[in-house]
């Protein structure tokens, strides 16, 4: 399905659930089926019952369909990657973060995930997230963020803490740039990748993340190819779209 239709069938849905809900609780208000008095507190409530159900099933139907598109974006990133070869190796996983936080002050916007399938929180806690170098540049990217940079994260439970450490060194009153993260609520397996804007204009992805079962780890990719910075961009923007924010967290820049 191209995008204009694909829009059309997800507006179709967002709007159509409120008018169902609305039309069910006015039809059931007024045929009372259970027989309470005309117009009576009592009356309403089987309708609003209905409503909130009807409700309930569209936005699962609506988000049940969301989900299922940002696996096929995730199905076309793959192919992108297979089919162009425009790479280069970067190295660990702990070896690309340090290239990230090394570019830091050349970057104007950061777009982050970080997901882990459930056999691989552990490996991946000792060999990335608690090294001392990954701990500190909480530091360094919230500073960074205070100057201009815009990053933005999206992961899973298993993130959380981090993106809350991040966020708690960005003061609002004192930014120029933003942070904000989302979370994806479900647990379907998604790839790991970080998408790099330049201040001149330049865009990078890194990928190849995950700590799959293999003895070693993985080797970090990184390319300028336009195509396939422009699949896994538009993967980030089908996570952003499912994704639910983060306790209502977000830094965003000071206005004077």
């Amino acid at each position: 399905m191209d995008r204009p239709k694909r829009l059309k069938s997800q507006w179709v849905l967002l709007v159509s659930g409120p008018i169902l809900a609305l039309v069910a609780f006015l039809s059931t208000y007024h045929l009372n089926p259970f027989g309470h008095s005309n117009y009576s507190e009592l009356a309403a409530v089987p309708a609003f019952l209905l409503s909130v159900i009807i409700l309930i099933i569209t936005h699962t139907i609506t988000t049940f369909r969301e989900v299922e598109r940002v696996s096929l974006d995730s199905d076309r990133v793959y192919e992108a990657v297979k089919t162009h070869l425009n790479v280069t190796k970067v190295g660990t996983p702990k070896s690309a973060w340090n290239y990230v936080i090394q570019r830091l002050p050349d970057l104007d916007l950061v777009e982050n995930t970080s997901f882990n399938f459930l056999d691989q929180s552990s490996r991946s806690g000792v060999r990335l997230y608690d090294a001392s170098g990954y701990q500190e540049s909480a530091a360094s990217i919230a500073s960074w963020v205070k100057k201009g940079l815009t990053w933005i994260d999206v992961g899973d439970v298993d993130a959380i803490k981090r993106f809350q450490k991040i966020e708690g060194y960005v003061k609002i009153n004192s930014c120029q740039g933003s942070y904000q993260f989302r979370l994806i609520d479900h647990k379907e397996p998604q790839i790991n990748f970080i998408l790099l804007t330049y201040k001149d204009g330049t865009k990078e992805v890194l990928f190849n993340w995950d700590f799959r079962n293999v003895p070693h780890d993985p080797e970090v990719l990184s390319s300028r190819d336009e195509t396939i910075f422009s699949m896994f961009a538009a993967q980030h923007m089908s996570l952003l779209s499912v994704a639910v924010d983060g306790y209502d967290s977000r830094a965003t820049k000071s206005t004077p």
